[in-house]
């Protein structure tokens, strides 16, 4: 039996993270394809020991205020990365939000994108945000192209504002208010909501 789901997709979950889920979580933020993607910070490989100490510290979080982070897995209960959001500015009720996929066969089949819907439904819906937004670099084509297909738009360009690969790239913020997400999304039925909340 599943634990209980917070927002069901089509093809994939969101649910809490569980202590079990870290190995997967080391495996998937030390591949190259993935960590380059993450942060600008130098990439650098992770442990499980730095990955435990993240989640005691989080686990000792004192609400959503402190941020709201959820596993994302496949319908057949298979772990396959994280989304969620630790910048949170209540005043003016805009989030920032960041996902992993792992391993990268996951990558390019739609997860992402279903994950961050969930995710943005869940800020604005229930959390009353009123903007969300992210910061992607200009190299990482793919993610540009999810981000879109979930009604993200381009705000700004950081030029050359990081370095990887021995030279420097563009960083794009972009972001996605909350008339503009809830405006295109069918009005949920009864058995919609029903079907979206705890399961």
């Amino acid at each position: 039996m599943h634990d209980r789901i917070l927002f069901a997709g089509v093809s994939i979950n969101l649910r809490a993270i569980k202590e079990e889920d870290l190995p997967l979580a080391v495996e998937y933020l030390n591949d190259p394809e993935i960590i380059l993607n993450a942060d600008d910070d130098p990439a650098m490989p992770t442990s499980l020991e730095k990955q435990k100490e993240w989640f005691a510290g989080y686990n000792k979080a004192k609400g959503v205020k402190d941020g709201v982070e959820f596993a994302i897995e496949t319908k057949d209960g298979r772990y396959i990365g994280c989304c969620g959001t630790n910048e949170i500015d209540f005043k003016n009720r805009v989030a920032k939000v960041g996902i992993f996929i792992g391993p990268r066969e996951n990558l390019g089949k739609g997860y992402g994108s279903e994950a961050m819907r969930l995710l943005v439904d869940f800020l604005f819906k229930e959390m009353n945000m009123n903007k969300v937004t992210l910061n992607v670099f200009g190299y990482n084509k793919r993610a540009v192209k999810s981000y879109e297909k979930c009604g993200f738009r381009l705000e700004a360009v950081g030029r050359e504002a990081m370095y990887r690969f021995g030279r420097y790239h563009d960083e794009y913020t972009m972001s996605l208010l909350r008339d503009e997400h809830i405006g295109d999304a069918p009005a949920l039925t009864d058995a919609d909501a029903e079907e979206q909340c705890w399961s």
